[in-house]
């Protein structure tokens, strides 16, 4: 099963191959704004990234080469920074926040990547702050977040890839 971490940072994966704009002897280094990528075609299974789409330019851009370098069925996890938390615009490089409703709309729309459906969603789930846990069921938390900020931290989504 070949797995890419991308956007890893200093979080060096071993077993894996690890993309990100620093460079190093142990990464695959290039600029995520620029497309298309220097990366083959259907090669990976599995796809990670961890608050790196709030920092690029273009997310269909970016969602598309990530489609392209994946193969049928792989799987790309995604989390990034809920819109309604304080800390979502910790890193000064963040251009963007993202809720559940995001995906939704973002995946289900197939004009929206190349009109044609390139993913379905496996898994959503928002990530609940040291406060949001407080809160034990969920659908409440969930609700409450849309008018109270800081009990949701990160939406996590897992996207199968369709060819």
């Amino acid at each position: 099963m070949k797995r890419l971490n991308f956007g890893c940072g200093n979080n060096i994966k071993e077993g894996w191959d690890n993309c990100d704009i620093q460079k190093s002897k142990k990464i695959i280094s290039f600029d995520f704004n620029k497309f298309p990528y220097l990366l083959k075609d259907n090669v990976y299974n599995y796809i990670l990234i961890e608050s790196v789409l709030c920092t690029l330019d273009n997310i269909n851009m970016v969602l598309n080469e990530l489609w392209r370098i994946c193969k049928s069925g792989g799987i790309i996890e995604i989390t990034e920074a809920y819109y309604n938390n304080k800390g979502a615009f910790n890193d000064v490089s963040a251009k963007y926040c993202f809720s559940d409703s995001t995906f939704k709309v973002l995946i289900g729309q197939p004009n929206t990547i190349n009109k044609m459906k390139r993913f379905e969603i496996v898994e959503i789930d928002l990530i609940p702050t040291i406060i949001g846990k407080f809160i034990f069921w969920k659908w409440l938390r969930e609700k409450l977040s849309l008018f109270f900020g800081g009990l949701i931290s990160h939406v996590h989504v897992k996207l199968k890839v369709v060819k």
